[in-house]
């Protein structure tokens, strides 16, 4: 009698989450459900099995492989985050809906808050889900990251560690893991020679426009109601120009926050978070360690270089006139230097911990013994505060560095995303892959697949 071994082979795929029947030689003799199922056991094949499937498989040969088996994919916790309290308020601020297009009017009107507010809350992390492979294994799932709240410029964490509350009355600069409040600098019209240049330590707020040459550094956010021209713009949170940035390939917008505008023509920006334009980007530089996405309205991108490590979401790309449009996705050099020069601090600042450590165990072992003069308690006291400040060094630099792996795992994910058409004489970069448009296409998506970049109808 012929063996089910001589007539079928199975396939597992690498992460053992689906199992595939296919038939390497012809059937001779008749198989009952029983028996197949019996031989995928043998196999090692205990767990996922579509028996509604095994059926179809007895009653005639298998032209092609057929999926016979799928485990349960392990979910990944969610990670702690901290959520702005003032957003939930509907009087200040409508809460923003991911899945609609954000009201720049509202997100320029980001209220000021009294001191003893509560403007942050955590949100706790949720239970990982195990999975189980096709062979009966159980998958391990990865936990949600906790999240240590941590206060920012002018808050405090409140006693049970859930909550920012502000200890002076201003403005609220949000980023992803701290919130800040800073006092206001505003300029009610247009940034001129009598205003000058502006270096504040706050939110600054430009209801008119910002001119060519002038120069705007801020410590928390930039809110400009008007335009922006050839200027530099540095945030120390976001960034938000409500009528558009028109730079003529000069001047610099920079945030380690996002940039929220309507629309971007010959503009140089660099922002560590999310850029956000409601109409088009033209002719422009943009370098986001996020995502950047152009989809609202035309939502178009013509010309230019347009890079962000996370993701890229647009309408339209190019144009009916070929103009050579450029789209980077992945990790940029400056982002790799930057993880280097946070590992070397971390490493001078841990060295210098246990130094620090010998010492104070030194004095500590003199002032048991009461040996311990004036000048080394002071220094004690010292060696104290020091290691308290370096340690609190090290949790923000070990942050960051966790942030950084998280956006090296996520450019395995990154994608671009067109919602309309991409035209010809266009670019799209993975790292060191590139891939010329000789064709015009329509609602397409573009992710790397080992080492090619693909094209896929979205």
């Amino acid at each position: 009698m012929q063996s089910l071994h001589d007539v079928y082979e199975i396939e597992i795929t690498d992460d053992k989450l689906k199992a595939f029947l296919k038939q390497s030689n012809k059937r001779e003799d008749p198989v009952s459900v029983d028996e197949l199922k019996a031989f995928i056991r043998e196999c090692g094949v205990c767990f996922g099995v579509k028996e509604d499937v095994l059926g179809t498989i007895i009653e005639s040969d298998l032209q092609e492989k057929i999926l016979i088996a799928e485990g349960t994919p392990p979910i990944k916790g969610e990670d702690a985050f901290l959520k702005p309290e003032i957003l939930t308020k509907e009087k200040q601020l409508q809460e923003i809906d991911d899945d609609e297009p954000i009201n720049l009017r509202e997100v320029m009107e980001i209220p000021s808050v009294s001191k003893g507010t509560v403007i942050g809350v955590k949100v706790e992390r949720t239970a990982e889900i195990n999975g189980t492979n096709v062979l009966g294994q159980e998958i391990k799932a990865q936990p949600g990251r906790d999240l240590k709240l941590r206060q920012g410029k002018n808050t405090r964490v409140s006693e049970d560690g859930k909550e920012i509350v502000a200890t002076l009355d201003g403005q609220l600069s949000i980023e992803p893991k701290v919130i800040h409040v800073y006092p206001v600098y505003e300029v009610n019209g247009d940034l001129d020679l009598k205003v000058g240049n502006i270096d504040f330590v706050g939110n600054v707020n430009i209801r008119g426009n910002v001119p060519a040459g002038f120069k705007i550094v801020a410590k928390g956010d930039i809110r400009v109601r008007g335009s922006v021209e050839a200027a530099e713009l540095i945030a120390g949170g976001s960034i938000f120009v409500e009528q558009g940035i028109v730079a003529q390939g000069k001047g610099l917008l920079q945030a380690k926050g996002d940039l929220h505008t309507s629309f971007i023509n010959q503009g140089i920006v660099k922002v560590e978070g999310d850029v956000h334009v409601s109409q088009s980007i033209l002719h422009s530089t943009i370098h986001a360690q996020g995502n950047v996405y152009c989809k609202e309205r035309r939502g178009n991108i013509v010309g230019g270089n347009i890079s962000a490590v996370k993701g890229i979401e647009v309408n339209e790309v190019g144009n009916s006139m070929s103009t050579p449009t450029s789209l980077y996705l992945g990790i940029s050099q400056e982002m790799l230097q930057k993880q280097k020069q946070l590992e070397k601090k971390l490493k001078q600042l841990n060295d210098e911990n246990g130094k620090l450590e010998l010492l104070q165990l030194k004095l500590t072992e003199k002032e048991k013994a009461g040996l311990l003069k004036p000048q080394e308690r002071i220094m004690k006291l010292r060696i104290r505060n020091t290691m308290i400040e370096s340690k609190n060094n090290i949790d923000e630099i070990n942050e960051e560095l966790l942030e950084l792996q998280d956006v090296l795992h996520s450019q395995n994910e990154a994608s671009i995303r067109i919602y309309k058409d991409i035209f010809t004489n266009c670019d799209i970069f993975f790292g060191k892959y590139r891939r010329k448009i000789v064709s015009k296409h329509h609602y397409v998506m573009f992710k790397l697949d080992q080492g090619e970049i693909v094209l896929q109808t979205l």
